[in-house]
């Protein structure tokens, strides 16, 4: 008999750890650190005990999982299951070397990463008697979900009288730092995520850089302050892209493999690496769209003939190497950098290892660069819930659709409170004849009728920003508070204007729905208000569509 103890580990609080400072630096070296902690730290720690299926295979941290090596075969002390998804599997020859593994491991996350909190959980398991999937469903599904509700969050000591505190986190200060020529005072959890930025930079060169952009000076923006042109404009859009039913999904194929406690190793670890290698790719193809997109205009280079660049790309990603994805670029680059990414994510020849491609949605927060940071990612969730809700919905009345369906969504917020997005739209976006609002939108339509697609917004767009309707920026404004005003309003608009319009449909029409184009609106939904809002936000990538 085989007996052998199941360890799951996961975070706690990652959002408030990553997001919790203004400072890009400190983000980029927060969201490393989780990368490092939950990967490279784990894999020193199995290499330590020694007789692992890890192997390092250089000194600048870079591991190999040996495939070949199996702990029911080979007497491993430890086997790596899979890491990915927030969370860390690995089986241990007994509960002793999890124990010893997880007592070294802790102390050296206290010591790397203070301020990152951590459950770990262990299970036994026989290999010959028990499910190894059910074991680590159970582990983490219950003892880990139930260890998270019963966690309080611990806290550094606030210190004494005589301490001076942190300007970023008001814990204890432990140095002092130089920031643009002002003396900072910071707290160990600020200095270990400044410390570890470059490291964390490094590791973006390594995955989305080829080596022919890594021997130029291409760079990634480092401050905030960096997005926009000046006396121009002064947003970033702040993006969270996240899988769509990926919990379930996993969940599902997990238990197809289930049967075989080594196919199900096999087949986990398939789908956690046919995830990262299809969100890389993603942010891989993003980064090199941009690149192609840069051309010379009025002396200097832009992407889309508009925003600026010099060495240092309008964009970075913060969390990737999962089906949630994170970033922040020039906020006129938000919607069309989004769509194009989320598009390559779940592009139908990019299918994982259960055979399908990724559903997913994405939030777009377009926010001032000084906007609290924590408030623009609360946003984007809460945009990336929306169109979830979008996806539910069309999911719900089209059988063929399950699984189907990608869908976008975003806000402008120029300040105050952040509500939620609905309690917005009802107060901002809701007039006596409906919804001015076409978002969320489908990023493919999948029938006929289906309107509130991308492509139907884009459309619009592309006809506002085409010569018919250049240098006509009040009538574009008038013809806004018009959209307010309903249906009758807008084609009294058009009668008004009919002669000096450059066409007899300004407005394009919509398929199935052939009035649209003299009211701007499809029963109780605005047609091309979102478009009008959007026309300096949206800034077109070279190139066409996947």
């Amino acid at each position: 008999m085989q007996e052998f103890t199941v360890t799951a580990i996961d975070t706690v609080g990652i959002q408030g750890y990553i997001f919790g400072s203004n400072n890009l630096k400190q983000n980029v070296g927060a969201s490393g650190l989780v990368h490092f902690v939950t990967h490279e730290l784990v894999y020193d720690e199995l290499i330590k005990i020694g007789n692992s299926n890890i192997e390092r295979i250089d000194a600048e941290l870079k591991y190999k999982i040996e495939y070949t090596k199996i702990i029911e075969r080979d007497g491993l002390n430890s086997e790596l299951i899979y890491s990915g998804g927030g969370n860390t599997v690995i089986l241990f020859k007994n509960k002793d070397l999890a124990k010893e593994f997880t007592k070294s491991y802790t102390k050296k996350v206290l010591l790397k990463a203070p301020g990152l909190q951590l459950i770990i959980a262990h299970s036994n398991f026989e290999w010959d008697k028990n499910d190894l999937e059910k074991k680590v469903r159970e582990t983490i599904n219950q003892k880990i979900a139930q260890k998270k509700s019963n966690h309080v969050n611990s806290s550094s000591p606030s210190g004494i009288g005589v301490n001076a505190d942190c300007q970023y986190t008001g814990l204890p200060a432990s140095e002092t730092i130089q920031d643009d020529e002002k003396e900072i005072r910071i707290s160990r959890e600020v200095s270990s995520k400044l410390s570890f930025f470059p490291a964390a930079n490094y590791r973006l060169f390594d995955n989305f850089l080829n080596k022919d952009e890594k021997d130029t000076d291409i760079d990634f923006v480092y401050n905030t302050d960096e997005f926009g042109s000046k006396n121009e404009s002064s947003y970033m859009a702040v993006v969270h892209v996240d899988g769509n039913g990926m919990g379930k999904r996993i969940k599902k194929y997990s238990e197809e493999h289930g049967n075989d406690n080594r196919e199900y190793i096999n087949s986990i670890r398939s789908l956690s690496n046919s995830i990262k290698e299809t969100s890389d790719k993603a942010v891989r193809t993003a980064i090199s769209k941009l690149l192609e997109s840069r051309e010379y205009k009025d002396g200097k280079c832009k992407i889309g003939g508009i925003v600026e660049f010099q060495n240092k790309l309008p964009f970075r990603p913060i969390i990737y190497g999962g089906d949630d994805i994170t970033f922040v670029c020039d906020g006129r680059l938000g919607l069309t950098l989004s769509e194009f990414l989320l598009r390559q994510l779940t592009a139908e020849d990019n299918k994982l290892s259960d055979g399908y491609p990724i559903s997913a949605r994405a939030g777009i927060a377009i926010v001032k660069t000084h906007y609290p940071f924590y408030q623009a990612i609360k946003l984007a969730n809460n945009l990336a819930e929306s169109a979830k809700s979008h996806i539910n919905k069309i999911e719900e009345s089209s059988f063929p659709a399950k699984g189907k369906v990608s869908a976008i969504d975003w806000h402008f917020a120029s300040g105050g409170v952040v509500e939620s997005i609905d309690n917005i739209r009802r107060r901002e976006y809701t007039v006596k004849d409906g919804k001015l609002n076409m978002r969320p939108l489908s990023l493919r339509g999948l029938t006929e009728t289906e309107w509130r697609t991308w492509e139907t917004f884009s459309d619009i767009i592309s006809k506002f920003k085409s010569k018919e309707w250049e240098g006509k920026h009040n009538k574009i404004m008038r013809l806004r508070d018009d959209l307010r005003d309903g249906p009758q309003a807008v084609e009294r608009f058009i009668k008004m204007y009919k002669n000096s319009l450059p066409t007899e449909e300004p407005l394009p029409k919509i398929k199935n729905n052939e009035r649209s184009d003299k009211t701007g609106w499809i029963a109780d939904r605005c047609t091309c208000f979102d478009a009008i809002e959007a026309l300096d936000f949206f800034v077109q990538l070279e190139g066409g569509r996947k």
